[in-house]
């Protein structure tokens, strides 16, 4: 796969190889987000996903991770070698797994943490808490309440808006709908999109393949640390490898593939 690294790129990630002591968890893993554009990455638990984010967020070490081969590169600039705070400081962040806001700050205090380092004036972090408390009103309802009081998807809003105060180019999304309730799925997910329709790039890595497929406009499927299959959300969507593995048994009336992406909807709970 040719890799581009040139405008209109906002990640390109290239023969990536990583290691966790004597076990390779990637291998030679390449892949492209467009500018503005939003792409996933599918496959089950061991498949390498997150360790992909980890690489290009510079946390990778944190975990016991090195990358023995491969280029990362976020808007034209090279990011191994870099700091996790430089890379945020070039518009790449990440919302991990697992909602990982601070328990014992409050809701407010968790937004204004995501700011720091960014080197602005109050009035553009002001707006741009403005900006994240439109797409999230109940974080302003919670504004003084401890984040370890919230709901799930109050506290997978508020890991997401923490994140959107640092203004990012690219946003790093890990397992978004994990845990959470097909209602605040739905509505975490019409949030993402919004983001990226508001030109935000997105890297989404996702085991809800159905959500998944339906939000981005392209993806890849990571298998045992590699890319095992690749292409346009539609086409993987009606491939029949993808649905049986990760979209589950093909209903009667599925004998039209173009029409897919749109019965996800349904399934994103899956």
């Amino acid at each position: 796969m040719r890799v581009r690294h040139g405008p209109g790129v906002a990640l390109s990630v290239s023969g990536l190889t990583v290691d966790y002591g004597p076990v390779r968890a990637l291998r030679e893993v390449s892949l492209e987000v467009p500018e503005g554009g939003f792409v996933a990455v599918l496959g089950g638990n061991g498949a390498g996903k997150t360790t992909l984010l980890r690489a290009v967020s510079g946390v990778l070490s944190f975990h016991g991770g090195t990358v023995r081969d491969g280029d990362v590169t976020a808007h034209g600039r090279p990011l191994r070698g870099l700091r996790p705070d430089q890379i945020v400081a070039d518009g790449v962040v990440q919302v991990p797994e697992g909602r990982d806001v601070f328990a014992r700050m409050t809701v407010g205090e968790n937004l204004r943490a995501g700011a720091l380092g960014t080197r602005r004036d109050r009035r553009r972090t002001a707006a741009t808490r403005a900006r994240v408390l439109e797409l999230f009103p109940v974080l302003a309802e919670r504004d003084r309440q401890k984040a370890g009081l919230l709901s799930g998807g109050e506290q997978q809003m508020l890991a997401i808006g923490r994140a959107l105060m640092a203004e990012p180019r690219l946003l790093l999304l890990d397992e978004p709908s994990l845990g959470l309730a097909p209602i605040m799925v739905e509505r975490i997910a019409e949030t993402i999109a919004a983001i990226n329709r508001q030109g935000t790039a997105v890297l989404l890595i996702e085991q809800n393949a159905a959500l998944a497929l339906e939000l981005a406009s392209h993806a890849y499927v990571l298998e045992v640390g590699a890319v095992a299959l690749s292409g346009p959300s539609a086409e993987l969507a009606a491939s029949e490898e993808v649905r049986r593995r990760y979209l589950g048994p093909a209903s009667a009336d599925d004998d039209e593939p173009a029409d897919v992406p749109e019965r996800t909807l349904a399934r994103w709970a899956g």
